[in-house]
């Protein structure tokens, strides 16, 4: 199991939610829509992710922000993972060819080379790329939930280093849509605070503070440094809400989502 799948699994047991990246719909809605059929209309859930998009915090150093995940899977190759030896399955891969894959043998190679020369290409490309963020809102009995998924091109951590980094935070909201909660994605586990704990610009945007390179998440800029990581965090570079793109995501599924995000379907690594 790898460290994004394990502290995907936390997350979705803590918050009664199961399963593993899924989400709504781009693109104009009308007020009738419900495009990704999870019995939430898209309106809302846009209006929900527009309204809960956070401030992301980065330390000086960081090599890497939230990006589209084609972005990735242009410079990869598709490989079969065997005891004897990876076989490699698709040397020019898309969003749409992974979503045929669903188990966890198969996994995305960046061809690029190492940590180097990825922060070099994407780098030069950073600007034009913009960052994105995913965000799925959903409804599971009572509570609306809220989450944005963040993709990093590398995590150069200091006890972790790998391609493809998945990291997320969610919003939880009662039936009234009062926040309730903030959990926040924290390597193999994660932290929840009361939303009244939660530091946040203009009462709806929480604030976030991104480690330096493993790109976990925290409520303060100081609580990097308590835990085996050590993670170092700060402010030297903030994106707002203004600075991101925020992609509403379908539902898993043939027709809960546009052909643009079947990629949801990808069940294998992403580096």
């Amino acid at each position: 199991m790898t460290k994004h799948t394990r502290r995907c699994v936390w997350f979705f047991s803590l918050i009664f939610l199961t399963g593993l990246l899924i989400f709504s719909s781009t693109g104009r809605v009308r007020a009738q829509d419900d495009l990704d059929n999870d019995g939430l209309l898209d309106s809302k859930e846009s209006q929900l992710a527009l309204m809960y998009a956070p401030y992301l915090h980065f330390a000086a150093g960081e090599k890497f922000f939230p990006t589209d995940v084609n972005y990735h899977v242009d410079n990869s190759v598709l490989y079969l993972k065997s005891d004897d030896a990876n076989m490699l399955i698709n040397p020019s891969p898309t969003t749409a060819s992974i979503s045929l894959y669903q188990t966890g043998a198969y996994f995305l190679n960046n061809t690029l080379g190492a940590f180097e020369e990825i922060a070099e290409d994407y780098e030069q490309k950073r600007e034009s790329l913009g960052y994105t963020v995913y965000a799925r809102v959903t409804k599971k009995g009572e509570y609306f939930v809220v989450q944005y998924w963040f993709f990093y091109a590398f995590n150069p951590g200091t006890l972790n280093q790998h391609q493809g980094d998945w990291e997320m935070i969610e919003i939880i909201l009662d039936s009234m849509e009062t926040p309730l909660y903030a959990v926040y994605s924290q390597h193999l586990a994660g932290e929840r605070a009361s939303w009244n704990d939660a530091e946040r610009i203009n009462e709806t945007h929480p604030r976030v503070y991104v480690a330096l390179g493993t790109h976990a998440s925290y409520f303060r800029p100081y609580q990097g440094k308590i835990g085996l990581e050590n993670d170092v965090v700060g402010n030297a570079l903030t994106l707002e809400p203004d600075n991101l793109q925020v992609i509403l995501l379908g539902e898993m599924g043939i027709g809960n989502h546009p052909p643009s995000q079947d990629w949801l379907e990808y069940g294998g690594r992403w580096g």
